[in-house]
């Protein structure tokens, strides 16, 4: 039972935020494959979510309150997003979705630019899949204790707060 808590928790948190379902991940002492195999699971399975909830969310809203055309005001944060959405397309979307942006984010912005919704899961397939494996090489080269970094940082902040 305490198992499955541990599993339902990486899969959760990695359909909302990715990192913290991989630190979670690497936190409960799974190993690499088991790491992969949630992370991956949990974050692939927010995508689907977001990417049909999105649909109706949309379509509902449209229903009740019809779009209006108004100008845009483009200020130099838009222009950036512009520029980059016509250069890397859903691919630079995908790669920033796991570290910068969340699954609902990243989902719902590669939604806007690919109407294909098979290719939007299998480019965010990769993607989750690179910053795994990435995040897990690191570990393994650098030799990086998770569990030891946090358990310092939960020793931290108890001395600071209580």
């Amino acid at each position: 039972m305490e198992l499955l808590l541990k599993i339902l928790t990486v899969l959760f948190w990695s359909a909302i935020k990715y990192i913290v379902g991989i630190s979670f991940a690497i936190g409960f002492g799974f190993n690499q494959i088991e790491i992969l195999l949630y992370t991956v699971l949990g974050g692939m399975m927010g995508v689907v979510v977001y990417l049909y909830l999105w649909e109706f969310i949309l379509h509902t809203y449209y229903k009740y309150f019809p779009k209006k055309i108004k100008p845009i005001k483009f200020t130099k944060w838009k222009r950036r997003l512009v520029v980059f959405i016509r250069k890397y397309e859903v691919w630079g979307v995908a790669l920033l979705t796991p570290i910068i942006l969340t699954p609902p984010v990243g989902t719902i912005l590669a939604s806007t630019i690919e109407t294909n919704k098979w290719r939007i899961k299998l480019i965010m397939f990769f993607s989750f899949c690179f910053w795994t494996l990435l995040i897990l090489g690191l570990k393994l080269l650098y030799r990086i204790d998770f569990v030891k970094i946090m358990d310092q940082f939960e020793s931290k902040m108890n001395e600071l707060f209580f």
